[in-house]
């Protein structure tokens, strides 16, 4: 039996990397069930070392609604909405929160002497956004733990690089959300409002498929250790040739079938 620090190395997790992370605390239990989701982050703060980074996703969707009530976002007491290890990850030494009312990224280590906590874009998961940068970065990776590509908030960075036809196309007015994030600080208008990304699992696949990632199980914990080198170049590819692939199946789900209905 691994510890969880043997089992990070086992999988490539090194010092020195930029790592976003995806995770499922629940499935991280199943091979390691004596751990806790601060000593998940502890060990993860050991392996990559400052100087590297570790980024976590603490989307909130505090987006303005056309009628009915909606949250407004504050970065220091906003919870993640997005797992308890983001959470977890939020609120321990020396991370900061950037400041996005709907899609806010979790610091640590070296990223934070390039982005700073006011960092807001009006494209929330686009240019200018902390996924622009590590796109920018050598040696960043995603890591998925005990998640799938439904969980890939990178590919909302793909959808709005390979400009599929429904990129800056909103499909949540059956919710009655608007372009605008809301926080303590005021309103902000958006240029894109990233969707439904259930069948980002078609990507998976296909990467799989062509043996491009490795997915690892270890006592029913799925990971995956992925370049975002690599989901860059192959990204751009198939999203701009396999779009229709990034919907859910006809009739499944509100979001998508508004953007079926007026793109395909």
């Amino acid at each position: 039996m691994m510890n969880f620090q043997e089992f990070l190395l086992s999988i490539g997790v090194r010092k020195k990397q930029n790592l976003l992370i995806h995770s499922s605390f629940k499935k991280i239990l199943l091979a390691f069930p004596d751990i806790t989701p601060a000593q998940v982050i502890d060990i993860l703060k050991e392996v990559i070392s400052s100087e590297g980074s570790i980024i976590f996703p603490t989307f909130t969707y505090c987006f303005k609604k056309s009628k009915g009530e909606f949250d407004v976002f504050d970065s220091k007491n906003s919870k993640s909405k997005v797992g308890i290890l983001s959470e977890v990850f939020r609120l321990s030494n020396d991370v900061i929160r950037t400041s996005s009312a709907t899609h806010s990224f979790a610091l640590w280590g070296n990223i934070t002497r390039e982005i700073a906590y006011s960092n807001s874009p009006q494209s929330p998961l686009g240019k200018g956004s902390v996924l622009d940068l590590l796109t920018s970065k050598t040696d960043s990776y995603v890591l998925m733990l005990g998640t799938d590509f439904s969980s890939l908030s990178y590919g909302h960075y793909l959808e709005i690089i390979s400009k599929v036809p429904w990129f800056d196309f909103s499909p949540w007015n059956y919710l009655d959300v608007l372009p605008i994030g809301v926080s303590v600080d005021g309103e902000q208008p958006l240029v894109e409002i990233p969707g439904c990304s259930k069948s980002f699992v078609n990507f998976e696949k296909y990467l799989l498929n062509k043996n491009l990632i490795n997915q690892k199980d270890y006592s029913g914990l799925k990971c995956c250790l992925i370049s975002i080198e690599l989901l860059y170049k192959e990204g751009l590819k198939y999203f701009t040739e396999n779009y229709s692939n990034l919907l859910c199946p006809e009739n499944t789900c509100p979001a998508c079938d508004s953007r079926r209905r007026k793109f395909l």
